[in-house]
């Protein structure tokens, strides 16, 4: 039983020492969510991470399945079929809530050649 206990307290550990960044990619027109988008992050301390949205377009960069980026600016690189991709920079803070562990970073697409 400790066994299966201890990764989910490292778990919950990793979460709120190092945050979790998450949101939702959905079309900038019609609101819809995009599945499939690819989300690429790069940091100023040199973290990089990769993520693919799923059902409902929403992804994070939590800390255990995936890396997260340092607070401070990042810069954000997000595609998918059949949109442009988009490149933005955002001052990424993990204490805009109660908790100071997570971030929301919500990402709008144009349709066009991307």
């Amino acid at each position: 039983m400790l066994t299966r206990i201890a990764p989910l307290v490292y778990c919950a550990m990793v979460l709120v020492l190092a945050g979790c960044v998450s949101g939702q990619v959905t079309d900038a027109v019609t609101g819809q969510p995009i599945a499939g988008a690819t989300i690429t992050f790069h940091d100023s301390v040199g973290n990089a991470g990769t993520v693919t949205t799923g059902q409902g377009g929403l992804y994070s960069f939590d800390g255990v399945t995936s890396p997260q980026p340092a607070p401070g600016p990042v810069t954000f690189q997000v595609s998918a079929p059949g949109y442009f991709t988009l490149t933005v920079e955002r001052d990424l803070q993990y204490d805009d809530n109660e908790e100071h562990t997570w971030g929301v970073e919500n990402f709008f697409l144009v349709l066009g050649c991307g």
